[in-house]
């Protein structure tokens, strides 16, 4: 059997022999107009409407524009392909103006009609395109009233839904592409209107794409004109040890999936450190509320009380990201700080948990009428960051009595296993720039992470901030959410999520935003 160095050193050895065949970068930077990055994603599916997860996100931003460009710092709206937008006073109708200048990759034109054609070819998919459907979740119709101008109406209100246009779920793709079948779509056979398109893909090892040269309708914090590169390779390589070699060899210019111990041991002057913020619902662990002791709320808040984020992301992570104060990141809009509420307290643990009638027993484990308190924790068993991390989180919960398994699927086997509620905690993060992203994970008509029953007080404060179109009014009724979230123990918040990029210092703008429209070498 290998040795751990021997396989690192054979797939390094692999990657390298790929990019040389594969790359025609200078060897410095001056002129240099390729990047090539090493990434732990997947391309199972580039569809944006199928794009069930985030996984495929950075090879579908660059070839696709959404009607609405989304701020990554501050989160504010902007125009994009649509040139205005309005809605009525019940946000259960909008419209959109659009721009008459673009044009889609295959050279037919962007217009109304391609923006009702992709919505209504949204809904047709169903549960293919889960998350897309639930952005257009009470969805009646899209009316072409002119070729610049469209409308969409829903059946119940939609605040969120400008913000919902700025995702790449969204985003339009051409007419074409509709007449093809879905997986042909999640193969990359669609043309949309970025600043790249597609030049090849093989979904276990490489995407690359290219820069459309005529592409001139960016986003207005954008440089005008086509993008600065002319060509991104991402090589998909799972082991953080294998991107880490690549990149301190030079064999890439940047990687996505390094922890932060290895990126402090980098040269500082040859590299430089970007972390991109997501906003959302942070990483956090969900009861199932309907499962034996989770069914008690008091159980489930000595669960966040025995939870020590600080030493969670100082030791797990490196300090490599903010530790949680919210359900919600804190660069999302409407988030409350709510530190307070997660405070590690380990005797406020003990006195819950002996308050529920669970004593320790003779292993140390908790123990109510005969049965032990000992979860399963649900999590994708091919995520090399956040397993060190549930393992200290059993270590932490153990000291109060508490017994937590680790239960790692393959990534095929979490989705079904979600949505059936086989489940006793489940561990997950859900980006989003909008609140709302509450209502899709907790509602009882959305996916129902918790569990909650349809009668539960929850869901109506859940559809009451979807339909408050007053800034103000909605801000308050979604910090009550995130309150009640934490006090009820619906969920147990661990960090921030976001992703650590270590690229060549060289290296200018790095895409925050995921366009890699600005992205440039220095000269």
């Amino acid at each position: 059997m290998r040795s751990t160095e021997a396989a690192r050193a054979m797939l390094a050895a692999t990657l390298l022999c790929t990019l040389a065949a594969g790359c025609a970068g200078t060897d410095s930077a001056s002129g240099k107009d390729t990047l090539t990055i090493a990434t732990a994603n997947t391309a199972d599916c580039i569809d944006p409407a199928q794009n069930l997860t985030a996984n495929a996100s950075p090879f579908v931003r660059p070839l696709v524009d959404s009607l609405v460009y989304q701020n990554p710092a501050d989160g504010s709206l902007h125009p994009w392909l649509a040139r205005s937008w309005s809605g009525n006073d019940t946000a259960t109708e909008f419209t959109f103006v659009l721009r008459t200048d673009v044009t889609f990759s295959d050279g037919t034109p962007f217009d109304a009609a391609a923006v009702k054609t992709t919505w209504d070819g949204i809904v047709g998919l169903g549960a293919q395109a889960a998350t897309a459907n639930s952005l257009l979740a009470g969805y009646v119709e899209s009316v072409v009233k002119s070729p610049d101008t469209v409308s969409v109406r829903f059946s119940t209100p939609k605040s969120s839904f400008v913000q919902a246009t700025s995702t790449t779920a969204l985003a339009p793709i051409s007419a074409a592409a509709w007449s093809l079948g879905p997986q042909e779509r999640c193969a990359g056979k669609f043309a949309g209107t970025g600043p790249f398109t597609l030049q090849s893909i093989q979904a276990k090892e490489r995407v690359s794409l290219v820069r459309r040269e005529d592409y001139r309708w960016g986003a207005a914090p954008w440089q005008p004109g086509a993008a600065a590169l002319a060509r991104i390779d991402f090589q998909l390589v799972k082991e953080p040890g294998v991107q880490f070699d690549a990149l301190s060899s030079g064999t890439v210019d940047a990687a996505t999936g390094i922890s932060q111990r290895q990126i402090d041991s980098l040269a500082g002057d040859r590299y430089t450190t970007t972390r991109i913020q997501s906003p959302g619902i942070v990483y956090t662990i969900t009861p199932n509320t309907t499962r034996g002791p989770l069914t008690d709320d008091t159980v489930r808040r000595a669960l966040i009380a025995a939870t020590d984020r600080r030493q969670l992301v100082g030791t797990a992570l490196a300090g490599g990201a903010p530790f949680a104060t919210s359900i919600l990141a804190a660069n999302t809009p409407g988030y409350l700080e709510l530190g307070d509420e997660l405070a590690f307290d380990r005797n406020r643990a003990a006195g819950l948990l002996d308050s529920a009638g669970w004593r320790p027993g003779p292993d140390g484990v908790r123990v109510k009428n005969g049965q032990r308190l000992s979860l399963a924790v649900t999590y994708p068993s091919v995520d090399q960051v956040n397993g060190p991390l549930l393992e200290l989180l059993q270590q932490q919960w153990a000291q109060s009595g508490i017994e937590l398994r680790l239960r790692g699927l393959p990534v095929a086997e979490l989705s079904p296993t979600q949505d059936a509620g086989d489940y006793d905690l489940l561990v997950f993060n859900q980006n989003r720039g909008d609140p709302d992203v509450l209502r899709t994970v907790f509602a009882a008509a959305g996916k129902n992470r918790a569990r909650i029953a349809a009668d539960d007080p929850l869901n109506t404060a859940l559809d009451q901030q979807s339909a408050q179109a007053e800034p103000d009014k909605r801000s308050a009724t979604v910090g009550q959410i995130q309150r009640t979230i934490l006090q009820r123990g619906l969920a147990v918040p661990l960090y921030e999520p976001g992703s650590l990029i270590a690229a060549d210092s060289r290296l200018d703008g790095y895409s925050i935003d995921g366009t890699f429209h600005d992205t440039r070498w220095a000269p």
